[in-house]
């Protein structure tokens, strides 16, 4: 006879209990975890892909202000004379300048000074008998600068001709363009067309339809480069490069290394963009 004690039968019951318990909870865990799964699916591929471009846009402006600087220059055995004779000769091509046209807010307020002393000897020959005195030369120079309101080559040569007429000698520092703000939306305009060119010739070369810009940014403030030059012609086109092809691989596309003239007395300005787009196939 096989006795059974109440004991022992009702550690198995919690025995089996628990390993249904168990299998049960395991169940439910597979369960979830699958479904974390399938949503991470859905959710990815619900995503859209993005593009980013970066885009460059430039124009050329008529600069609308013209640098010249005004010398003068007087010698004498004394220097407080020479100095003296400087400042009269500056002030007569002052006035030449302003009876030409010029407006005194167009005239520089400060005057650079400069003195040069040179000490020659003189030697003369008469009837075998050289004598040969010590000379002392004292020339005192002055220079004003002239920011003229206009760029026009025919006006800036009227206002030479009358400062050089007064004595003075005058020489084209170069051009500046005073107010950029309409020529920098201009580039700003082509750049970001520029962008969304190259950002289409892309998604088009993988079968991919490209959508509306998600982010258009601005890394680099717009450059203005002032004529005559060749794009090429300054060091930092070198540095433009590198910061081109860091953004973008095929920077290269944009003829960075641009073989546009810009003439005398006009403006470059150049803008950046970097813009990103969505992407679908």
């Amino acid at each position: 006879m096989i006795v059974i004690e109440p004991k022992a039968c009702d550690k198995n019951l919690n025995k089996e209990k628990t390993r249904m318990e168990a299998e049960e909870l395991s169940s439910k865990l597979i369960l979830w975890l699958s479904l974390a799964a399938l949503a991470l699916c859905v959710a990815a591929s619900a995503q859209e892909s993005t593009l980013r471009v970066t885009g460059v846009g430039s124009v050329q402006v008529p600069a609308d202000t013209a640098i010249i600087a005004f010398y003068v220059q007087n010698s004498s055995a004394n220097m407080t004379s020479a100095q003296e004779a400087a400042s009269l000769m500056l002030n007569q091509t002052e006035e030449a300048l302003l009876s030409a046209g010029v407006s005194q807010d167009e005239i520089g307020a400060h005057r650079s000074k400069g003195r040069i002393t040179t000490h020659k000897v003189i030697c003369n020959t008469i009837n075998n008998s050289t004598d040969c005195r010590d000379v002392t030369v004292n020339a005192a120079t002055m220079r004003m600068m002239v920011r003229l309101d206009s760029s026009d080559v025919n006006e800036t040569k009227r206002i030479i001709e009358a400062a050089e007429a007064a004595g003075a000698e005058a020489a084209l520092w170069g051009y500046e363009l005073s107010d950029p703000a309409n020529a920098m939306d201009q580039a700003r305009k082509k750049a970001l067309e520029n962008a969304r060119a190259k950002a289409a010739y892309y998604a088009s070369s993988y079968d991919l339809t490209l959508g509306e810009s998600m982010q258009i940014e601005e890394p680099a403030y717009p450059d203005i480069e002032m004529g005559p030059s060749y794009g090429w012609e300054r060091p930092w086109r070198m540095g433009r490069m590198h910061w081109m092809h860091w953004m973008d691989p095929f920077s290269e596309m944009d003829r960075f290394w641009r073989d546009e003239f810009i003439p005398e007395g006009m403006a470059e300005v150049t803008a950046y963009v970097r813009a990103t787009y969505q992407v679908k196939s």
